[in-house]
């Protein structure tokens, strides 16, 4: 699948997603039983959302992972494709707070709704709005002239390119979701916010075998990673890849900010 179809696979299951998620209790909020249908319409409308939304995901999480970087030169870096696997839990923690929303209008309307509930329900809804406003930025891996970066749910990793062994990491096995990184000075790595671990990189929406060969690349030419983040630069690694390196199993594609 194109970049630009994966992306807007992405985007658009967020959008519908969102707008059932607001519209479902604004729409309880006017809806009353004795509506008939249109008393269903807002329970309708967020069953179908969150169909839809849930199947636009599943088809940018089972297309095929492109073997490309977006080039972002006011970042300095190639990026990989945001993960799609990332607003799995985001949604389902926004659809969640939604559903747990619209069951309280009754309570609201009588003015009977416990605090505690109500307090639930607004951290409830903030914190899956930060976790989703974070998916969406994207949590795939970036490199950069000082070394990888990528970001996790709830924190973040920085890998200097001297902390990598050389020749290091080997292509992972095809269809696998992470990419084991082997490291000459772990002392090196710095973890910021809530992290499990530093040796996994998440490749689950690009191709992995085209990010273990960008960067090793790097760790093993250390004089071009001053230019990282320029078109110019990112012509010059597909080449390596193509030429310099072992066979690569599909043509590496040209990335750009979507």
């Amino acid at each position: 699948m194109p970049l630009a179809t994966m992306t807007l696979c992405r985007r658009l299951a967020v959008v519908v997603a969102l707008a059932g998620c607001l519209g479902y209790p604004i729409g309880q909020w006017f809806a009353y039983p004795g509506d008939g249908v249109l008393g269903d319409l807002p329970s309708l409308g967020f069953l179908a959302a969150v169909v839809i939304s849930l199947g636009l995901l599943a088809v940018a999480i089972l297309a095929e992972r492109p073997a490309v970087f977006i080039v972002r030169p006011t970042e300095s870096s190639f990026s990989a494709p945001p993960s799609s696997h990332a607003l799995g839990i985001p949604l389902v923690l926004t659809v969640g707070a939604s559903s747990e929303a619209g069951s309280l209008v009754g309570a609201v309307r009588s003015h009977d709704l416990p605090l505690r509930d109500a307090v639930v329900v607004v951290f409830w809804m903030v914190g899956a709005g930060v976790l989703l406003a974070r998916a969406w930025r994207g949590l795939g891996v970036h490199l950069r002239p000082e070394g990888l970066r990528w970001r996790e749910l709830a924190g973040s990793v920085s890998v200097p390119w001297d902390a990598l062994a050389p020749g290091r990491p080997l292509r992972p096995a095809a269809r696998t979701k992470t990419l084991a990184l082997t490291y000459a000075r772990p002392e090196q790595v710095r973890r910021r916010g809530l992290v499990l671990g530093h040796q996994l990189l998440s490749i689950d929406n690009v191709a992995g075998w085209f990010v273990a060969d960008a960067i090793r690349h790097y760790v093993g030419h250390p004089e071009r990673r001053a230019a990282i983040g320029t078109e110019a630069e990112y012509g010059r690694l597909l080449h390596a890849i193509r030429t310099e390196l072992t066979d690569p199993p599909a043509r590496p594609g040209i990335g750009s900010n979507p």
